[in-house]
């Protein structure tokens, strides 16, 4: 079997924006299709196919042709062959984790909890890293029940719980999580009793100690002045960051912003949030407007693509959220703004909007609506504690008469 490089090479671009999210890798394979390339062309080898995969890669071996060294454990060269080996014959080569946490959780009762974990993932919406660590909690739970010979969730006691979430050493924070939903979960469907269902009620979970993040307005305006717009990579970038500074979209909602997210007859940016699924309507102000038409007028590669925001070079696709993190670094980097001690990717921006219109005097419920949060508690959860600005919030206390202390039976005389 064989084909067109060109077109091999074009569909294995197909495939890395499904499964391989590394806009470095993916420039290191570009670099290799480039030289597998010039490698055919001075071999007069018109179609490409396994044996000159092969040869490419006995060639890359021979000294001066390669920086590559034999102690070198990962091989770019030799991965990029398999890969367009796997186009070749449809055989998709997907990196796979070692362990495979979608698999039914074990024993009798494992089928039950894994239930129960998809259910609560979904309703939590919780993200791949802390499924997993709910998951490995939850096996070891099954692989306990096994050992004292509980074969059914009904035989749970407060006791078990209480000497499992003690043998656990490493993730003990997520196993309580975990099985104090689960507890209640149980109970709800009265397979368990009150005082087991709350059991780990009492239990403190270990905070982590949050990096502030939340930089100055001061601080802010120096970002977005450190952007060159003279250049489209510049007139890209500064679009982008007055998204998550002025408006305070997330990453995933700036990436993937789309020509038919904005309503320029009305002024609005209207689109489904990525994360939550919620729809947000955003006024579109006329420095970010104007931002957006530089960028789509003098800086965006041409393309058909929906998205707005492309990579800069081939292929031109919305760029992953490393490489936006990486690119706010940059500018975070040249307005010289001391981040040694806080976050500072795209997130940090969008928390430094909300923060500073706390301290501009803005109530909650706007800065919540704002951010799309369903609730100012979504809000409050990572807002600073501004203690100026709550010392605005309270109330005078009212005067009390005298008489209201001596009133027999009424006020506060009957207390002994």
């Amino acid at each position: 079997m064989e084909k067109n490089i060109h077109e091999l090479h074009s569909q294995l671009e197909t495939y890395m924006n499904k499964y391989i999210n590394s806009s470095p890798l993916q420039k290191k394979f570009s670099i290799q299709f480039l030289k597998l390339q010039k490698f055919m062309q001075d071999s007069s080898i018109s179609l490409y196919n396994k044996d000159v995969g092969a040869k490419y890669l006995e060639y890359r071996k021979e000294p001066g042709n390669s920086k590559i060294t034999k102690e070198c454990k990962f091989r770019i060269d030799s991965r990029y062959v398999d890969l367009l080996n796997g186009m070749l014959q449809e055989k998709w080569i997907v990196k796979k984790s070692k362990k495979d946490y979608y698999i039914v959780l074990p024993t009798k009762i494992g089928p039950m909890l894994f239930d129960f974990l998809n259910r609560y993932s979904t309703e939590r919406r919780l993200n791949s890293k802390t499924r997993e660590n709910y998951y490995i909690a939850l096996e070891k739970f099954c692989h306990r029940m096994e050992e004292e010979s509980l074969f059914s969730l009904s035989k749970i006691s407060s006791e078990f719980i209480l000497a499992f979430i003690n043998s656990v050493t490493a993730g003990k924070d997520h196993a309580a999580i975990i099985l104090r939903a689960l507890l209640k979960d149980l109970y709800s469907q009265k397979l368990i009793s009150y005082n087991t269902a709350h059991i780990l009620d009492g239990i403190k979970v270990k905070k982590r100690t949050k990096l502030s993040s939340h930089y100055s307005l001061e601080e802010i305006l120096c970002i977005e002045s450190s952007v060159d717009r003279r250049y489209a990579t510049g007139k890209r970038d500064y679009a982008m960051i007055l998204l998550a500074t002025r408006l305070g979209l997330r990453s995933s909602d700036i990436r993937f912003l789309k020509f038919s997210n904005i309503d320029w007859d009305n002024n609005l940016i209207i689109f489904e949030q990525y994360k939550t699924k919620d729809r947000i309507e955003l006024p579109l102000s006329i420095d970010v407007g104007e931002a957006i038409v530089d960028y789509i007028k003098n800086g965006r590669a041409k393309s058909d693509s929906k998205y707005i925001f492309l990579r800069c070079n081939a292929p031109y696709i919305p760029m992953t959220q490393g490489g936006l993190h990486v690119i706010i670094n940059k500018y975070f980097t040249k307005a010289n703004i001391d981040f040694s001690r806080k976050k500072h990717g795209p997130h940090s921006l969008r928390h430094s909007l909300a923060t500073n219109l706390l301290n501009n005097g803005t109530p909650l419920p706007i800065i919540a609506e704002t951010l799309g949060h369903q609730s100012s508690q979504s809000t409050m959860q990572y807002l600073h504690i501004n203690i100026s600005v709550l010392l605005r919030c309270t109330l005078d206390v009212p005067s009390v008469d005298i008489n209201f202390y001596t009133q027999k039976g009424k006020g506060l005389s009957w207390i002994r």
